[in-house]
């Protein structure tokens, strides 16, 4: 009779552990980065923190937009990380994305850099200057809107459309006044006599890094999104204990000295997940009355490219972000 109790009992020790196993059995997700100040990412993927949340994550390297939309489109990727321009792209496209985490505000890392014998010392000295600008990206906005709060149209500046890699050599050449770019490539201008003499932050804009989710894909797995909400907590707390870690993927990744990408990381200001749900919070997914929160600044660029004829579809911003996953993480105590 003992051994047939010690025989039951070992069987139900044995299918408990199974079970355990079975529920922290890993979940497959395909990640989809872009090398740029991605701090909470390089801390989680260096750490190893998508497999201490429960993840088996292929982790997907793109160098632009395109491939990475069409990745998403066609369901090879379930998750991954956008700048507010192209995520508005992105849904401008039709894409079924959510962006469930906002990670950093970028504002303070975009801004308008000048050659020291420019004779721009201000914004009003725009008029007639050649100023460089990707067209679409947020610093096409910041450009349009420090212009309009110098009271000048877009006209009255020579706005010069370039690829961001070219902005350098035409700034060192003379080519150019000026660009309105972002980090590195500003530390870059700075390095051979630039000035900067405004910041995006300054202008009363918001620009982000937006961590987002394939909607179907996060409906399928309810457990690996609550996994994924993990891993950007784990990122958050050993980041802010440590950030050696993303300061030296940053300097890898933007091909910068660990000085200067000391400074891009210290100026981008990162969120919590309890920011992100906080109703007061200005880049809030869940916004209280009177705060438009992080849908609003996706809204504002959204307009600002279909005005410019840059994306074709209209954007429904607020169909865009969902706090829920945090929410329930936070409130949970997870």
């Amino acid at each position: 009779m003992r051994r047939m109790v010690a025989l039951v009992a070992t069987l139900t020790l044995l299918v408990g552990i199974s079970a355990d196993a079975t529920a922290q059995a890993p979940i497959k997700i395909r990640f989809a980065w872009q090398p740029y100040n991605a701090v909470l990412f390089y801390t989680a993927r260096d750490l190893k923190l998508f497999e201490k949340a429960g993840l088996d994550a292929e982790l997907v390297k793109f160098t632009a937009g395109p491939p990475q939309f069409a990745a998403y489109r066609s369901e090879s990727i379930d998750a991954g990380l956008f700048g507010t321009a192209g995520y508005v792209v992105g849904l401008a496209q039709g894409l079924d994305l959510k962006n469930f985490y906002i990670q950093i505000v970028s504002a303070y890392a975009d801004g308008l850099v000048v050659r020291g014998d420019s004779g721009i010392t201000s914004l009003k000295d725009l008029k007639g200057k050649k100023i460089a600008y990707l067209r679409g990206s947020s610093a096409h906005i910041g450009l349009v809107t420090a212009a309009a709060k110098a009271g000048l149209a877009p006209s009255d500046i020579q706005m010069i459309t370039m690829d961001i890699t070219n902005m350098v050599p035409a700034f060192s050449a003379k080519d150019i006044d000026g660009a309105y770019a972002w980090e590195p490539w500003i530390s870059k201008m700075e390095a051979v006599g630039g000035k900067v003499i405004t910041r995006t932050a300054d202008l009363g804009l918001n620009t982000s890094d937006h961590w987002v989710v394939r909607e179907k894909w996060a409906k399928a797995n309810p457990e690996g999104m609550r996994r994924l909400v993990r891993v950007v907590d784990l990122a958050y707390e050993a980041f802010k204990r440590d950030p050696t870690t993303a300061i030296r993927a940053t300097a890898e990744n933007l091909g910068v000295s660990e000085q200067v990408a000391k400074h891009i990381v210290e100026i981008n200001p990162t969120l919590s997940l309890q920011q992100n749900v906080d109703p007061t919070a200005r880049l809030s997914l869940t916004p209280g009355a009177g705060n438009a929160g992080a849908a609003g600044m996706i809204q504002q660029v959204a307009d600002f490219l279909l005005a410019q004829d840059i994306i074709k579809a209209k954007v429904d911003a607020k169909a865009a972000v969902d706090g829920t996953w945090i929410g329930e993480y936070v409130k949970a105590g997870r």
